[in-house]
């Protein structure tokens, strides 16, 4: 095994899945003006989408372990080393997470409150108030009740908390001990029984933990070139059986059948076992060869973009509604479900080019610790 520097299949896995979030979000159109979406089934093409429409927050579940892989891949072992500092690390992080964050949240503010002044409530989310938004601005929103402002952006909250738990691991810890990696993913399907959101993020951060050193120990080993097809194959095949599942529910009924609930014991098999095991059999796959991923993995850099700005985008069109301007019927309709992917990915694109990128290079060249050293007076 050739390991990459960078696993192409892994961007596009993280693009794809912030995709099915902003479909499952698509009920939100219907909540314009005060409505409600008593049928999932008059969504746009529902019959091809259904999976999403009604599972799609399970997506989030792919960035935690998607981000748990290249934080330990990329990471672990620097911190642990003390090669990397962490005002270096935070840096990298800041500056890719929050000029974003900064602009979105500053685009939901103004469009609620000015919702508010009209007579309306605020769209979908509510708790539009001066303590929110500064704790919002502080990427504090896990610590508030319910979701507010940009509330898809709760995972994100959680990330940060998850960086913070990380570098404290990797400077208590060997990155490499799978021990400890197994220990924190039973401790957060402990934390998960009180905090389900904080829960969630620990496992699934540490289990792509884990399955980074099983790509990391069993990828290069002499008998595995011939197993990554059938694992590669045998994935696919749990993803055909995850839509089945979705769509007609065999195995959470026959759990149901003797007493055990069974839609739980479904989703802890994705959250611990599908998830995981595509994130491996993704990364195998690539670094064993298959060069086509590269080709996909123009998706993943607008992942950040897509999950930030669709809520932005759908409180716009809310708010023109609401005010008069737009008929409401077109924009639930499939047309107009295609139009607003179309504005989403474009708003994305330039996103990512003109705002993402050049604001993250500003902040890391003016406040890196190199830097500042070559500025410090002699």
């Amino acid at each position: 095994m050739t390991e990459p520097k960078r696993l192409h299949s892994l961007d596009a896995a993280r693009g794809i899945a912030a995709l099915a979030v902003v479909v499952w979000h698509w009920q939100h159109m219907y909540l314009i003006g005060g409505g409600k979406l008593t049928d999932r089934t008059i969504q746009p093409f529902y019959d091809l989408l259904f999976p999403l429409y009604q599972y799609g927050w399970l997506a989030v579940e792919f960035f935690f372990t998607l981000s748990g892989f290249v934080f330990f891949w990329l990471y672990g072992q620097a911190i642990s080393q003390k090669s990397l500092g962490l005002g270096k690390f935070w840096l990298a992080r800041v500056s890719r997470l929050y000029p974003l964050h900064f602009i979105t949240l500053i685009v939901i503010a103004v469009l609620q409150v000015n919702l508010m002044a009209n007579g309306h409530d605020s769209f979908v989310y509510g708790g539009t108030t001066w303590p929110n938004f500064i704790l919002n601005l502080l990427f504090l929103q896990y610590f508030i009740p319910g979701w507010t402002f940009n509330g898809p952006e709760w995972s994100v909250g959680v990330e940060i908390l998850l960086y913070v738990l990380f570098c404290f691991y990797c400077r208590l810890f060997k990155p490499h001990w799978i021990v400890p990696l197994l220990g924190a993913v039973i401790i957060g399907l402990w934390v998960m029984q009180t905090q389900w959101a904080l829960g969630r993020g620990i496992i699934g951060f540490f289990a792509g933990g884990v399955v980074y050193e099983a790509w990391r120990r069993l990828g290069d080993r002499q008998w595995m070139p011939p197993l990554v097809t059938p694992i590669f194959g045998l994935t696919v095949v749990l993803w055909l059986y995850a839509f089945v599942e979705a769509k007609y529910h065999p195995l959470s009924s026959w759990l149901n059948s003797f007493g055990i609930i069974g839609w739980w014991w479904v989703e802890m098999g994705f959250r611990l076992g599908l998830v995981p095991l595509t994130v491996f059999a993704l990364a195998l796959h690539e670094s064993h060869g298959a060069k086509f991923w590269q080709k996909l993995s123009p998706i993943g850099d607008l992942t950040y973009a897509l999950y930030l700005w669709h809520f932005p985008l759908q409180l716009a069109i809310a708010s023109a509604v609401m005010m008069g301007g737009l008929p409401l019927a077109p924009i639930q309709s499939p047309s107009g479900f295609l139009a607003f992917f179309a504005v989403l990915i474009a708003i994305s694109i330039a996103s990512y080019r003109w705002i993402e990128r050049p604001a993250q290079t500003w902040i890391r060249d003016r406040f890196s610790p190199r830097r500042a050293e070559v500025e410090k007076p002699a």
